[in-house]
């Protein structure tokens, strides 16, 4: 399980409360987010490592695409208490 000081500091850094936010909506392609975010792949991407170590976020392979999506409910259930705007 993550720590809480990583999920406030996810929750507290813009590029990662937004990675956080798409992610909230479902599974997303790695392609897919840097223009849902409106950052570059390779920022995305740092962003994304830093969400994996903390264990916020977990991924799949299938194929060539890598799929991320959130692994600790506790995110959404913020969202949903925080009510935050997409």
């Amino acid at each position: 399980m993550m720590s809480d000081l990583n999920l406030f500091k996810a929750l507290g850094e813009e590029t990662k409360h937004k990675i956080l936010q798409v992610l909230s909506d479902g599974e997303r392609c790695a392609c897919e987010i840097p223009s849902k975010i409106d950052r570059t792949q390779s920022n995305t991407s740092m962003h994304l490592a830093k969400l994996l170590e903390w264990g916020i976020i977990k991924f799949r392979r299938d194929g060539k695409k890598i799929l991320y999506s959130i692994k600790d409910n506790r995110v959404n259930a913020l969202f949903k208490v925080l009510k935050v705007k997409k």
